[in-house]
C-alpha cells in the first residue's frame, strides 16, 4: 500500500487537485447519470428516449471528464481563477436565497445594507427616518422605515 501511495504522490505533485467547483461537477455527472437512467428504462425503446438518454448520458460523461482535467491539470492559476469565479457566483447565489428565507424576525426588524461595507444591518421596526452606525465599517447613514410593527 505505501509503494502505492507513493506513486501516487509522485503523479499528482505539481498537479491542481480537487476544489470546489470539480467537487460540484462531480456531484452534478453523478445526477445527472442517476436521472438518465430511469429515462432510459421508461422510454428507452421510443425515439425520444433514447435521444433523451444519449445526451443525459452525454452530458454526464462531459461534466466527469470536465471533472478531471481540472483535478490532473498542472495550471494552477487558471484552475484558481475558475473556482474563485465559481465561489463567487455560488455565494451571490447563497446570499439572495438566505437574505429571505434566514430572517424570521421580519414582523418585528428591518434589514438595511450599509452603502460602505454592504454588511447586512438589523434595525428595530420604527416608522420614520433614522440615523444608522454601521458596527463594521463606522460609516453614518440614514435610513427610511414606511411600515411601523406590526401588532398581533
Amino acid at each position: 500500500m505505501s509503494k502505492f501511495q507513493e506513486k501516487l504522490y509522485k503523479f499528482m505533485y505539481g498537479r491542481y487537485g480537487t476544489d470546489r467547483l470539480s467537487r460540484v461537477l462531480s456531484i452534478t455527472s453523478l445526477i445527472v447519470l442517476i436521472i438518465s437512467l430511469p429515462v432510459s428504462w421508461i422510454w428507452g425503446r421510443t425515439l425520444p428516449g433514447t435521444i433523451a438518454s444519449t445526451v443525459l448520458y452525454a452530458i454526464a460523461l462531459g461534466l466527469c471528464i470536465w471533472s478531471m482535467t481540472r483535478t490532473f491539470s498542472r495550471k494552477i492559476y487558471k484552475r484558481q481563477a475558475e473556482n474563485a469565479k465559481w465561489c463567487a457566483f455560488e455565494y451571490k447565489v447563497r446570499c439572495l436565497f438566505r437574505r429571505h428565507n434566514g430572517n424570521k424576525d421580519t414582523e418585528t426588524h428591518v434589514f438595511r445594507d450599509c452603502p460602505k461595507c454592504k454588511a447586512t444591518l438589523r434595525l428595530p421596526r420604527e416608522k420614520g427616518k433614522h440615523t444608522v452606525r454601521c458596527p463594521r465599517c463606522a460609516k453614518s447613514f440614514t435610513v427610511r422605515v414606511r411600515a411601523a410593527k406590526k401588532k398581533k
